[in-house]
């Protein structure tokens, strides 16, 4: 089939259509790397609306815990998101609380306490701190989350361990109770985050929004102000090619609608169009993005290569851009609530008919597969992905001192790696000490203990799906292995060539070699 796809595209380029075939071959591979749809968590709803007073119903029951995840409700969620080891975590703004649903498929209470308020920055167990109209979410391969806290003005740090501390606090007065865009940087020293401005009397719509950064050294400064025109932003993502950031603004306070699409930041102040302007024709596939109007976009979600996913709360589809900047249609969706039809089993794309209804979020988890969270009732599906792991070819230790063993690899971005370690190869028992994002360039991971032991082994695994031990097992095979030992610099070798080993004594040369 590729062989095909690649005559097809030869033939093309010399009759001067190589860019249409190359947009096609690009979507035709992105099918091929994903699998069927799975439905992880929602229930429908006759009304996610108290008629009393307006507010989001908080569905959450405390008999919920612990159950399969597909039986339980979400209560006006915003955003899902998961680590290497096949957890994924969601911000279910309504009922003040960050769910996790485990590799097992249960549902768990991971921050808040299910009450909005605010009892305390912490440091403390994050299922004892309340949390506010949580709707942004950003999870890093090890299970580090930090959430949006816009109720209480804040960001949160979630540890591995469970315990959470605020990051931000941002004491801004105008910062009105929402929000929903997050980004940390890789080495948590740059965050990215959106609030909108309180209404000015009579309105009842948000005055606009700001676009800020913070930094350890900086503190809270702001990127784009309110000048710059935007409105009510959804997700928010750094592009791994350009290196810039990409903000969706939904504008739905905009009655024109001449501020909604997806824009990039080109510096401070700076932002410019990705996405069609209202005067452009609707969304359609085969067209450049830069020309198509896509209604309310909300998420997005980059690959390795700068192409994205990208969907539309009111156009009710997910796209894929391609990174010659075409759109296609990959699963279609309406704009108007509040159904769910979309059946497991499924293999994009998927356009018959619409599946479900204003897509709110999309992100690609670090086994490469897609999440999204659609409805008001709350769906969070998957795209299960079907592409081989790719492991490095390249780990060598980088530094090993009383501080710990660090070694590196060249890493794919997105693509999360688990790290297991044991002390010796006679019948080792291998023991998970971490996972690490890969970032596309050096990826690098620190075992602090190493220092104190005589010898130990290393090997890579890649990131897990949420489907327990099976799937793990089957992935134990293909490994890259670093050792270290105080004894010996001599390379061992093995008639495997898809492990590493590294031995080396003390400060002296590394040396590299199979295993």
């Amino acid at each position: 089939m590729k062989t095909l796809r690649a005559f097809l595209a030869l033939s093309l380029i010399l009759n001067g259509a190589g860019a249409s075939s190359a947009c096609a071959d690009e979507f035709a591979d992105l099918v091929d790397g994903f699998g069927t749809t799975t439905r992880l968590i929602g229930t429908h709803q006759t009304t996610t609306t108290d008629p009393g007073t307006g507010e989001a119903i908080n569905f959450w029951d405390p008999a919920y815990e612990g159950v399969p995840a597909i039986f339980a409700p979400l209560s006006n969620p915003h955003m899902a998101a998961a680590d290497a080891f096949g957890n994924v975590y969601i911000a279910d703004k309504a009922s003040h609380s960050i769910l996790k649903i485990s590799a097992d498929g249960l549902i768990h209470t991971f921050a808040g306490t299910h009450v909005a308020g605010f009892n305390g920055d912490g440091p403390a167990p994050a299922t004892q701190l309340q949390i506010n109209n949580p709707n942004g979410l950003y999870v890093f391969a090890d299970g580090t989350v930090y959430i949006l806290d816009p109720g209480n003005h804040r960001i949160r740090r979630i540890d591995i361990d469970g315990t959470m501390t605020t990051v931000v606090n941002d004491p801004d007065p105008k910062w009105y109770p929402s929000g929903r865009a997050l980004w940390v940087s890789p080495d948590q020293q740059l965050i990215y985050y959106t609030n909108e401005i309180a209404p000015e009397p009579p309105s009842v719509l948000a005055d606009g929004a700001l676009v800020k950064q913070w930094t350890p050294a900086g503190g809270i400064e702001i990127v784009c102000s309110r000048d710059e025109g935007f409105r009510n932003p959804g997700n928010i993502a750094v592009n791994p090619v350009d290196g810039k950031l990409y903000v969706c603004d939904r504008a739905e306070d905009d009655v024109l609608k001449e501020e909604i699409g997806l824009w990039r930041i080109d510096g401070p102040g700076q932002r410019t169009r990705m996405t069609g302007n209202i005067n452009e024709q609707l969304a359609a596939s085969g067209q450049l993005a830069l020309h198509s109007f896509i209604d309310q976009p909300r998420g997005i979600a980059f690959r390795p290569d700068g192409s994205y996913f990208i969907c539309g709360h009111k156009n009710g589809s997910i796209w894929f851009v391609d990174t010659t900047g075409v759109l296609h249609q990959y699963i279609r969706g309406k704009g108007t609530k509040d159904t769910y039809s979309l059946p497991d089993g499924e293999h994009p794309p998927l356009l018959a008919t619409d599946y479900f209804c204003q897509p709110r979020a999309i992100t690609i988890a670090p086994n490469g597969t897609l999440l999204c969270v659609c409805n008001d009732s709350g769906f969070v599906f998957q795209v299960n992905s079907v592409a081989p792991p790719v492991l490095p070819a390249d780990v060598q230790v980088e530094h090993f001192g009383a501080d710990g063993l660090r070694f590196g690899w060249t890493g794919i971005f997105g693509h999360g790696y688990i790290v297991e370690r044991t002390f010796g190869l006679e019948a080792p028992a291998w023991d998970v000490i971490g996972a690490v994002n890969g970032v596309g360039g050096l990826t690098e991971f620190l075992d602090a203990g190493a220092g104190s032991v005589p010898q130990a082994f290393y090997r890579l695994l890649p990131a897990q799906s949420g489907t327990g031990g099976a799937n793990r097992a089957a992935l134990v095979g293909s490994t890259s292995t670093v050792s270290t030992a105080s004894t010996s610099s001599t390379p061992t070798t093995s008639s495997s060539s898809r492990k590493r080993v590294i031995h080396f004594s003390g400060s002296r040369r590394r040396t590299f070699s199979p295993m």
